[in-house]
């Protein structure tokens, strides 16, 4: 019998489909902070986040499975604990986020919410159609493919970057590597950056290449926020560039109430939504990769999606 710890929100019929498993015992807290001693030190496997001084007192630990995507909070843990996260299960979910990102900012509708506000009766452009645009996921993980396989099936020709080339999926007219990032950057009307927390990724996208997009690009970010050099962001969009920016990452979170974000005209701040697990639109595929996972454990099989520390991910 191994003791597992659920650190974390679970509905009542997610425990009654856990303790159909054999040979596990579990235990559920809404808060690490409330884990008591004596559970700890007798966990074997816990699901969700822990503190460095919680792992301290967990001598028998030997697996972490994240309920996230991101890994990079817990890539302390020690090598001798396996560390696995819940890849795939946000794809569909933060790619239709990104979706709805893009069509608000092309017909123009955080325009016209404002203006219904101030009583302002102004028509803008209504924009180009979706099969008029080139769109560029910068990471080609769960998320970015999913979302480049809905823009394309709305009509627009989509384009991939990734660590390493692969044959381009069907909806993908190119796949490139990070390198080919300043040739690719001025072709493209929207850019969906999905990337996770790496040194390889850190200010990819800073001041020099924000000014080799299009003045009239989207820019969505829904990955980590280091991609991004915030205040280059900020310089290039006051020099006009950026038909609109949608960030749901971001260095600091919660996002100081005196950051210049907030005051930035164009830009369109939401608090980290995209990718809750807690939601309608990712609860249930999170709850089955947790399940998978344990069934494997269980029966001594490969666990699905455990995280390589070398790169991050």
């Amino acid at each position: 019998m191994e003791n597992v710890v659920y650190q974390g929100y679970i509905e009542e019929e997610t425990k009654a489909l856990f303790e159909t498993l054999p040979n596990y015992h579990f235990s559920y807290y809404d808060k690490k902070e409330v884990i008591p001693e004596e559970v700890l030190k007798n966990c074997d496997i816990a699901i969700g986040n822990l503190t460095k001084q919680q792992v301290e007192q967990m001598p028998n630990l030997k697996w972490v499975q994240l309920t996230s995507a991101g890994v990079e909070h817990m890539l302390w843990l020690p090598k001798e604990i396996v560390l696995s996260n819940a890849y795939g299960a946000y794809g569909k979910g933060i790619s239709e986020y990104m979706l709805a990102c893009a069509l608000s900012i092309y017909k123009s509708l955080p325009r016209y919410e404002k203006n219904q506000r101030e009583h302002l009766w102004e028509e803008y452009d209504s924009g180009y159609n979706i099969d008029q645009l080139h769109v560029l996921s910068i990471g080609m993980g769960s998320i970015g493919s999913a979302f480049l396989e809905r823009m394309a099936r709305l009509g627009a020709t989509c384009y991939g970057v990734k660590r390493t080339l692969t044959q381009a999926p069907s909806y993908v007219k190119e796949l490139y590597t990070l390198d080919a990032l300043d040739a690719v950057l001025p072709q493209m009307d929207i850019l969906g950056v999905s990337l996770p927390a790496t040194q390889e990724t850190n200010g990819i996208l800073n001041k020099e290449r924000l000014l080799k997009c299009k003045k009239d690009a989207i820019l969505i970010n829904v990955g980590r926020a280091n991609a991004i050099v915030t205040s280059d962001l900020i310089d290039v969009m006051q020099m006009g560039y950026f038909k609109g920016v949608y960030l749901d990452v971001f260095d600091y979170e919660p996002l100081p109430k005196n950051n210049p974000l907030w005051n930035q005209e164009r830009l369109y701040i939401t608090p980290h939504i995209s990718g809750r697990y807690t939601s309608h639109a990712h609860y249930q595929n999170v709850i089955a990769v947790l399940y998978e996972n344990l069934k494997r454990h269980a029966n001594k099989e490969d666990l699905l999606h455990v995280v390589d520390r070398t790169l991050g991910y």
